[in-house]
């Protein structure tokens, strides 16, 4: 009896220890772990592929990520400054030459942020190639200048438009060294006259039209003097008139025009050693006149020759009526002067 209580206690010591050794493991959630507890008959190999799926696995392989250019292209053929003493090696020999002094050049690299660069010719082929660092490409500097070309010439345009606001004003002012033929001062002498000298400052002004001809007006004072043998003539003139310029020709800083002008004398007195008379006269004057422009104004130098119509106003003192007979005659003259243009 003893001994089969003896046995039994022993029995429960040892049931006891073995309990306390024993860990409870919770099911596990993994989808492999899941698969290598259930039973399944691999008689079918279809039923292994659809209960290990590796689309629904918690954890996938990892790829790191690659940079890759989404439009990869051959970079681009830039304008570039080619610095001096580069080494430039031949794509179709292995020759090796260097500049002596910085040159634009046509260059792209052979990849993007690539050590090389390729150098084309004239013909826009690849010639050469160089170090990177060799070159400095000014493609965006270019763009930052004008596109108007600079070897190129345009018409010059008209002088002005529909919209212009202002017109210019040209001033002359013009000094005249004169010789003319004053048949009219005989009947202040007897004696025979020759050739009258006389000195003007004429002023005129033109106002600057769509038209080719400029229009304008002149002012004209002249005094004069007449010898002859024992006696002369003095006398004193102020004219006015309408005149007309044509710009024919023009190269440089210089220009060639042609002038027109009627004028009418305000006043022309004459006086000699005996007697004194009025006159009227019309003129018609044409001449041409060479123009030297300055960042001052104009000089000119011209030449012109004038017919003139007279006539005596009046009576002579202590003289009946006589005859007021119209004469023409002729002056030619020298001219000199500066001109002007405002905006008016």
């Amino acid at each position: 009896m003893k001994t089969i209580i003896s046995i039994f206690i022993m029995a429960l010591s040892i049931s006891n220890t073995f309990a306390n050794d024993i860990v409870i493991v919770e099911p596990s959630t993994d989808v492999l772990d899941q698969f290598l507890d259930e039973d399944i008959s691999f008689q079918n190999l279809d039923s292994l592929s659809d209960v290990l799926n590796i689309d629904n696995q918690k954890y996938k392989k990892y790829k790191p990520k690659e940079f890759i250019r989404q439009s990869p292209t051959t970079p681009k053929k830039l304008y570039a400054v080619l610095k001096k003493e580069s080494h430039l090696h031949s794509l179709e020999s292995e020759k090796v030459i260097s500049n002596p002094e910085k040159i634009y050049v046509n260059a792209r690299e052979v990849y993007y942020g690539g050590k090389w660069s390729y150098i084309y010719n004239k013909d826009n082929k690849e010639k050469y190639k160089t170090l990177t660092k060799n070159l400095v490409f000014i493609e965006e500097v270019i763009k930052l200048r004008p596109t108007i070309p600079g070897n190129e010439t345009y018409p010059m345009q008209s002088k002005y438009n529909i919209v212009d606001s202002n017109i210019p004003f040209e001033f002359h002012i013009l000094y005249r060294n004169e010789s003319t033929n004053y048949s009219s001062f005989n009947i202040l002498t007897d004696d025979s006259l020759e050739t009258a000298a006389s000195n003007s400052l004429s002023l005129k002004g033109y106002f600057n039209s769509l038209l080719p001809i400029d229009i304008g007006f002149v002012f004209d004072f002249q005094t004069g003097k007449a010898e002859g043998e024992s006696d002369s003539v003095t006398w004193k003139s102020f004219s006015i008139g309408p005149t007309i310029k044509y710009d024919f020709y023009k190269t440089g800083n210089f220009t060639f025009n042609t002038q027109f002008a009627v004028k009418k004398s305000l006043f022309f007195s004459a006086t000699s050693s005996e007697s004194e008379a009025n006159f009227s006269s019309l003129s018609w004057q044409a001449g041409l006149e060479s123009v030297y422009h300055t960042k001052y104004g104009n000089i000119s130098l011209g030449f012109d020759r004038s017919f003139i119509r007279t006539s005596t106003k009046g009576e002579l003192p202590g003289q009946s009526s006589f005859s007021n007979e119209k004469e023409t005659m002729a002056q030619n003259a020298f001219t000199i002067g500066y001109q002007y243009t405002w905006m008016l």
